[in-house]
């Protein structure tokens, strides 16, 4: 399992870059973390989902990124490598920030006199980071923890627009960047000995038994971390292929990729064999047992659990495949030059 920790600058940019293309035909899960400057809004704990979402897009939109980690692996535990990619453009000067959390990172070996002079410019990173979402679309998995402040900052930094208004837009716009998530926040939640999901990183960490490469509270480390920590929930606790993907930690709306519509209503489960038994999670309760009946390729699945409304979803596709040499995908533009691309 290769552990090095690769940190990009403008310099190097071009060359780490067709790394993680090369990198990516083998290893088609990416678990990836996000370094921004603190939450100008702290959300109450027991908040509405709208009062956090509108926290959400306020902190985002007022915030700029400082780090993305991305770490590549595929399903038997074979990790490709990991790349820390530090941006230009922050200045702790002139922009808005929590005085507090740049102490933190600066506490954690990130210097931001450096990023400053030789970070990469958001904008360039876009028109290549864009071109690799174009070409293994459809191929890739994406794997966080606590994930939707970071996806929120990539659709920020890949879309170069503003949050969408509502979390159902989110979820759309989501679907169409990202296609197929995971959250270990939300998956915590169905795994017995992490607290209902109520954890932190460095916590679930020690109680898995996972030993950190790197340093805290640096987006390379944290991403490799999530990826060891996502194959060790995966063999811990037995969850198959397809379980809670599309659920962000706080996003009760579901994120489905390549689809014309989003599956926050009632659908029915598709082209499952007769009598199979699919867990999908009902947030934010717990998951609900469905079951296809075989007398009618068109009936909708029968629930088992009747105490709370029930959201059926498609039947999922299986995540780990071994995927043959990775083609281009079309359907993903280049970043367009009047600042925003059509996902």
């Amino acid at each position: 399992m290769r552990k090095k920790l690769t940190s990009v600058w403008a310099h190097n940019f071009e060359q780490e870059l067709a790394s993680v293309d090369r990198c990516l035909c083998r290893f088609p899960i990416v678990s990836f973390d996000t370094e921004f400057p603190g939450f100008l809004r702290n959300t109450p704990r027991r908040a509405s989902e709208g009062l956090r979402y509108q926290d959400l897009a306020f902190n985002v939109d007022s915030l700029k990124l400082i780090q993305l980690g991305i770490t590549l692996f595929d399903d038997r535990g074979n990790v490709g490598g990991t790349w820390e990619f530090n941006f230009r453009g922050f200045d702790e000067e002139t922009d808005p920030h929590v005085p507090e959390s740049i102490a933190l990172l600066k506490a954690s070996g990130l210097d931001l006199e450096k990023f400053g002079k030789f970070g990469i410019d958001s904008d360039i990173f876009v028109e290549g980071f864009v071109e690799i979402l174009r070409v293994h679309r459809g191929r890739l998995v994406w794997v966080s923890f606590h994930g939707l402040y970071d996806s929120a900052y990539v659709m920020k930094l890949v879309t170069r627009k503003t949050i969408p208004s509502s979390p159902i837009e989110f979820a759309k716009v989501a679907g169409r960047l990202f296609e197929r998530v995971y959250d270990l926040k939300f998956m915590a939640r169905y795994c017995p000995g992490l607290f209902g999901g109520e954890i932190g990183l460095e916590r679930m960490a020690t109680i898995l038994g996972v030993q950190r490469c790197g340093d805290a509270h640096q987006a390379g480390s944290d991403s490799l971390l999530t990826a060891e920590l996502f194959l060790k929930m995966r063999s811990e606790f037995g969850l198959k292929p397809g379980m809670y993907e599309g659920f962000l930690y706080s996003l009760s709306p579901k994120i489905c990729g390549a689809s014309k519509y989003l599956c926050s209503s009632v659908h029915t489960v598709h082209r499952a064999p007769p009598h199979s038994v699919i867990l999908v999670p009902a947030f934010p309760t717990r998951p609900v047992i469905l079951i296809r009946h075989p007398f009618s390729r068109d009936q909708s699945c029968q629930s088992r659990h009747h105490a709370a409304p029930v959201m059926l979803y498609r039947h999922p596709p299986p995540v780990f495949l071994h995927r043959r040499p990775c083609s281009p995908f079309p359907a993903l533009p280049q970043a367009l030059p009047e600042n925003h691309i059509h996902m």
